[in-house]
């Protein structure tokens, strides 16, 4: 996801307290380890997830995640995929454990 110009201090801020119905509401449809970075107008997040359908279906009809969506929308531009509307998966090209 591309930040909006301008917009990395407000991100900073907001996600610096994320409302705990919204984390619990990621820990209820499965997320374990889950990160965003930030790299001059990049986002880039990492989550860890035993079924990601599972946690894509829940989170997406999650009214808890709709209202925090909305309230991030003036400051992301998303890269969607357009066949179903979530973020586009990247392809692990490596893994070291």
């Amino acid at each position: 996801m591309a930040l909006r110009p301008g917009a990395e201090a407000e991100y900073r801020r907001r996600h610096a307290s994320v409302w705990p119905e919204m984390l619990a509401e990621l820990r209820t449809a499965g997320a374990g380890t889950y990160s965003i970075f930030l790299s001059s107008d990049q986002l880039f997040g990492y989550l860890e997830v035993d079924d990601f359908d599972r946690f894509r279906r829940h989170m997406a009809a999650s009214e808890v995640n709709k209202r925090w969506q909305a309230e991030m929308a003036d400051l992301i531009d998303p890269l969607t995929d357009p066949h179903t509307g979530f973020h586009r998966r990247l392809d692990e090209v490596f893994h070291l454990e």
